[in-house]
């Protein structure tokens, strides 16, 4: 059974949807997998961070600090089959449980990394999916506080929801995308620095076997010197001895020189094995040459997409700058746009409004909060920062959620209902 896990970290207002979305090309993503991701997104990033610093300003009469981390995201290991409706499962577990609320999932099935098997590249996905959780108390904004053991409960239930075994608890954390990239490219060139040692080891242990044989050759050659003398030997003696002494000397050399054939056939079978050992070690130095030669490749395609990684950064947040200084409104543009369009504002009245400039607007906007309609007349609407830096939408010089909670105030009084014990229509 495949292992899961989740990791909780500070979530990354600024990137964190974009990355989600896949609103900007990644080289480690395979595009033709990215049909198979699921989200389910219930409200913005930004709506949800502004509404917790509005519910923690009422609750202490201070701002949210700036190390605060009220919006965390969980990275959870998945596998191929896992559905959206599985995770909204977790989800209400872990709110049920510890109260914190998830309002976006997304699954990732299209990342991954080319691994080195040996042979050739294979494709190693990162299966996992993003929850954005709101980790505060959703009366007062203040942040859930969780310990060691809530944490590792949190793992079984991941492990329960998704029906696969639960991980060892470590200190170890979810890589990202890139970080899981660079490691596969790390334990490919570790992987072809072991065959090569394995080679040269081979390699080393052909070179002491030629070097026996060799050694065993130069003794055959010197016995068969010492033969050739021995027959040398008998022959004078047999031209000094009598004729029986003569043919039996003939005998013992026609035997020696018998003896002298056998082993002149011993020593062209080592020379051919010599000559087969010496092409081995040739085979060998050429595939320890080859596999240097992929680790050098990898290493430098390696930092080349460390570079180009930076530099595509680099220049996307230089592009980012020269826009957002030329129209500040466009700062947070995608979410402001939703939110827009969520209000009933025709999309040319948006253009107007991202380009900076401000417009009366007379019909119906939408409060999708509260779910209700409200008609309104020459409502000023424009897109300018607040005093936290967050660039959004002001309706009558007020930020559009208090514009919203105001016509809803009123329209309980004018109903006659208790805005105080919390009534809605």
């Amino acid at each position: 059974m495949a292992k899961t896990s989740i990791n909780v970290r500070a979530c990354n207002i600024g990137s964190a949807e974009r990355h989600n979305l896949r609103s900007k090309e990644l080289d480690y993503i395979r595009p033709e997998l990215t049909h198979r991701n699921e989200q389910w997104v219930e409200r913005s990033i930004p709506e949800v961070h502004q509404d917790i610093a509005e519910k923690y300003k009422t609750t202490t009469g201070q701002g949210l600090q700036k190390k605060a981390t009220p919006i965390r995201e969980g990275v959870v290991v998945i596998q191929e089959d896992t559905t959206i409706n599985q995770l909204r499962e977790l989800a209400d577990r872990l709110e049920k449980r510890f109260g914190i609320h998830t309002f976006q999932i997304y699954t990732h099935k299209d990342e991954g990394a080319a691994v080195w098997n040996g042979l050739a590249n294979e494709w190693k996905p990162n299966y996992h999916a993003h929850m954005i959780f709101d980790w505060t108390d959703g009366h007062t904004g203040k942040t859930i506080k969780l310990n060691q053991h809530d944490m590792a409960e949190m793992q079984t239930i991941t492990a329960e929801c998704l029906g696969m075994e639960r991980g060892v608890s470590s200190d170890r954390k979810h890589l990202s995308a890139i970080q899981y990239k660079n490691q596969v490219e790390a334990e490919k060139a570790a992987q072809l620095q072991k065959e090569c040692q394995e080679l040269e080891q081979t390699k080393q242990e052909g070179i002491e076997k030629i070097g026996k044989v060799q050694e065993e050759l130069e003794q055959t050659k010197e016995k068969l010197k010492e033969v050739k003398t021995d027959i040398k030997v008998q022959k004078l003696k047999g031209a000094a001895a009598d004729t029986g002494a003569a043919l039996m000397k003939a005998g013992t050399t026609v035997f020696d020189a018998t003896t002298s054939l056998f082993n002149a056939g011993k020593v062209k079978r080592q020379e051919l094995e010599i000559k087969e050992l010496k092409s081995e070690k040739f085979n060998l130095e050429m595939k320890v040459q080859n596999l240097e030669g992929h680790i050098r490749t990898a290493n430098t395609e390696l930092a080349r997409e460390r570079d180009t990684h930076r530099m595509a950064i680099r220049n996307g947040e230089a592009r980012m700058k020269a826009i957002t200084e030329m129209f500040p409104s466009m700062e947070n543009a995608k979410e402001n746009i939703e939110e827009l369009r969520s209000m009933g504002v025709e999309n040319n009245d948006i253009r107007q409004l991202l380009t900076g400039k401000e417009i009366t607007y007379t019909g119906n906007l939408y409060d999708r909060e509260r779910r209700k309609s409200y008609p309104v007349k020459n409502v000023k609407i424009d897109i300018a920062k607040s005093r936290n830096g967050v660039t959004t939408i002001w309706m009558n010089d007020t930020h559009f959620r208090t514009f919203f909670k105001e016509l809803w105030n009123k329209l309980q009084k004018v109903l006659g209902l208790d805005t105080g014990k919390g009534m809605h229509l």
